[in-house]
């Protein structure tokens, strides 16, 4: 016979009943058992163990072996579902569920003895215990199957039990008919087959009378098919005479729609080339505007103008604005002749670009012979001050090595301060015709009298700049020295440290 799982709460309640004559307390037990499904079901398994361990003992104080093996499955359980210790805890759960099935053992409760096996399978799997698995899956099957057949052999014994029952009915029925009831019957069934005879003569009369119906039905159907025949025939005549004037009249339109189809095409392919030529001429020349536009404005600028038709100024914080000079540039430049002297120009202000391309730094204008260039926008996370101060020291290196280079070919050379200083600006595009990306603020004109109160050959940076970049550059401090509109301002003549030399050089 099939058992029940004492886990069944209607089942808890009848034993926590039976229970009741061995326990002072029956309210009390019945809490404990409660409480584990409720700690189990809310994620409390700590409080669920304790619960189960209480049940197990109360099974002890009983002697009730069902209790205690349910207890330690319950237990089982609730170890499994612990999230820290997993391996302990997954150990602790074998022994629980390994010790409920020695005490099922006593007992008979196949659905408690088959659900541990199923956890202690699942362990095993979780361990990789390919051994253990196999032997706990062999002991499921083999109780399913026993499970199965017991089931199956109730239904077989219910169904014996109830034609037992059913031969014993008509054998009673058989043995009260008296003799008379017997004759009566048997009456009753020769004056059946009489009229089952009677009703099989009027069906054959019946058959005999469709069938001669049929035949004549099938001799008017002979001569419909015959008339129809001739009909279909001159039909057939009639149709092959109007297919053969409907594909006259469908090759004409058909030679009719391919010549004006020829046109059409021809018309559409030069149109098309038309159109193509038109089409890569629009795109080289936004090519070319989209180029342009890059070489007046930043990309960033540039994009937005292409966007909304218009570009908004923007504040930062923490640009960087360089300043370069060249000293006695109006000397050199009265001994040479214009185009010369724009030559010279372009060759020196294409190398600076190289340089400030190298560290991101965005070039505003040269003004003659200054160049100016700020670092730390449109994109607020390029360049840095460092990098700022790095393509300067740069810009003097590769003006220490042309002037080695044109002297020995007794050429004119220039020699240039540069100024750095670090602060706030705003940053934008002016004019509507001839677009301008320029800079403004306090921040621009102190970087340009850091640039004036400078030298040749190096690099001088204010003090807001330096303490940005102190960590990495050696520096000889030239102590407040006044500028105009803005009093005393400490300055620095900065000298890269070793490492940094040969990074950049």
């Amino acid at each position: 016979m099939k058992t029940r799982s004492i886990a069944c709460p209607a089942m808890l309640f009848f034993l926590l009943s039976a229970l009741s004559g061995f326990c002072q307390n029956a309210d009390d037990n019945n809490s404990l058992i409660r409480n584990w499904q409720v700690y189990h079901d809310q994620g409390e398994y700590d409080k669920a163990i304790e619960q189960a361990r209480l049940i197990y003992q109360l099974g002890e104080n009983t002697q009730n072996t069902g209790l205690m093996a349910q207890a330690l499955n319950w237990e089982g359980q609730s170890l499994l579902k612990q999230p820290k210790r997993q391996s302990a805890n997954r150990r602790n759960a074998r022994k629980a569920f390994e010790k409920s099935l020695e005490l099922i053992a006593t007992i008979d409760n196949k659905a408690l003895q088959l659900d541990n096996l199923k956890h202690l399978r699942e362990i095993a799997q979780a361990e990789n215990d390919s051994q253990a698995y196999a032997r706990y899956d062999k002991q499921i099957n083999t109780l399913e199957n026993l499970a199965v057949a017991t089931e199956s052999n109730k239904d077989l014994e219910e169904k014996v039990v109830m034609l037992d029952s059913e031969k014993k009915n008509l054998r009673k029925r058989v043995d009260a008919l008296n003799a008379a009831q017997m004759k009566a019957e048997l009456m009753l069934a020769m004056q059946k087959n009489y009229v089952d005879s009677l009703e099989m003569v009027r069906m054959h009369e019946a058959f005999e009378l469709e069938k001669s119906e049929l035949a004549l039905k099938e001799k008017n159907t002979q001569v419909e098919l015959q008339q129809s025949q001739i009909n279909l025939q001159n039909n057939q005549i009639r149709l092959q005479s109007s297919q053969r004037n409907f594909f006259i009249a469908i090759a004409a339109v058909l030679t009719l729609l391919a010549i004006g189809a020829f046109i059409r095409y021809s018309e559409i392919k030069k149109y098309n080339i038309a159109l193509n030529a038109k089409n890569e001429a629009l795109v080289e020349e936004r090519e070319r505007s989209d180029m342009l536009l890059l070489n007046i404005l930043p990309a960033m600028v540039a994009d937005e103008l292409k966007e909304n038709g218009a570009t908004q100024a923007r504040r930062y914080e923490k640009a960087t604005v360089m300043f370069t000079d060249f000293q006695d540039f109006s000397a050199i430049a009265k001994d040479l002749p214009p185009e010369q002297l724009v030559a010279e120009l372009d060759y020196y202000f294409k190398a600076f670009d190289e340089i400030i391309d190298k560290y991101q730094i965005e070039k505003i204008k040269t003004i003659g012979d200054a160049y100016m260039c700020v670092g730390g926008l449109p994109d607020v996370e390029g360049s840095k001050p460092r990098d700022v101060v790095l393509a300067a020291l740069e810009i003097q290196d590769l003006l220490a090595q042309l002037k080695k280079d044109r002297e020995k070919r007794r050429q004119p050379w220039f020699e240039a301060r540069i100024g750095i200083h670090t602060g706030p600006l705003v940053a934008g595009v002016v004019g509507s015709r001839k677009f301008a990306y320029d800079i403004w603020g306090d921040t621009v004109n102190v970087a340009s009298r850091l640039e004036t109160n400078g030298k040749a050959w190096q690099v001088n940076i204010s003090e807001t700049t330096y303490e940005l970049v102190r960590d990495h550059f050696e520096v000889e401090e030239r102590g407040n020295i006044p500028i105009k509109n803005r009093g005393e301002i400490g300055m620095y003549f900065v000298k890269p440290k070793s490492e940094f030399r040969e990074l950049v050089y």
